[in-house]
């Protein structure tokens, strides 16, 4: 009887200290991980905010055919049309803090709303000018008809998942979203500056080519990484392998 009552004692008291010291033991972070990401995210934003102050805000702020050019006959929706694509390319990174996600949920899920708001209306008024090009051969409107087409059927795909409650593929979604976003307003503007590309094909055969490459370069990238992220999760049991 004294044996069965020390030994319940022992393992009451073993409880005990795993409860007080499991708070205590925390997950140590990735550093790396952690680094390498900041460093990316500050070079993406970077490289938008350059190319937004170069080659974006004088569509807002000088109301005049010489800012416009070609695109003066609809300037009124090429302005809206920018005054949305620089919200939604702002109000995405936001969509990718997980800290603000699991703090601010209500507000996580308003900045969502309005960068699918946004960007459904860019990607549909991009449908239209990809159809009446006023700068670039067909190919390129074509190019970016696509890219705007994607852009919708990733958002809706985004959309519908985080309806149906499966975060994962949500944020799967909306990486690709995101990537699609960026690439009219840092992969037009990459490719046409590759003056060494230009001199060996061509000022409008490089133009065609940044209508295409500017998105599914970084597409087929972004997939890639995604897939080789979800094989690094499968673990075969050590049992299979012997």
């Amino acid at each position: 009887m004294v044996s069965a009552t020390l030994c319940i004692a022992k393992k009451m008291a073993l409880k005990d200290a795993v409860a007080i010291s499991a708070p205590s033991i925390r997950p140590q972070r990735n550093w790396f991980a952690l680094a390498w990401k900041a460093t990316a995210w500050a070079m993406l934003l970077g490289s938008i905010v350059y190319y937004v102050r170069r080659d974006v805000l004088h569509y807002l702020f000088q109301y005049t055919p010489e800012s416009f050019k070609a695109f003066w006959p609809d300037r009124i929706l090429i302005r809206t049309h920018i005054a949305c694509a620089v919200i939604m390319i702002f109000t995405g990174p936001f969509q990718f803090w997980t800290g603000l996600r699991m703090r601010y949920l209500t507000l996580h899920t308003w900045l969502g709303r309005i960068f699918l708001l946004t960007g459904t209306f860019v990607a549909s008024s991009a449908l239209y000018l990809a159809l009446h090009p006023r700068t670039g051969s067909i190919v390129f409107g074509i190019g970016l008809f696509f890219n705007a087409l994607f852009w919708l059927m990733a958002a809706g795909m985004a959309y519908y998942a985080i309806r149906l409650g499966n975060v994962p593929v949500h944020k799967e979604w909306m990486i690709r979203t995101y990537v699609l976003a960026c690439a009219g307003i840092v992969g037009d503007r990459i490719i046409p500056d590759m003056s060494f590309l230009a001199r060996r094909i061509g000022v409008d055969a490089l133009n065609d080519l940044s209508g295409w490459a500017n998105w599914a370069v970084p597409l087929m990238v972004t997939e890639v990484v995604l897939q080789v992220r979800k094989l690094r999760k499968i673990r075969r049991p050590h049992s299979q392998l012997t």
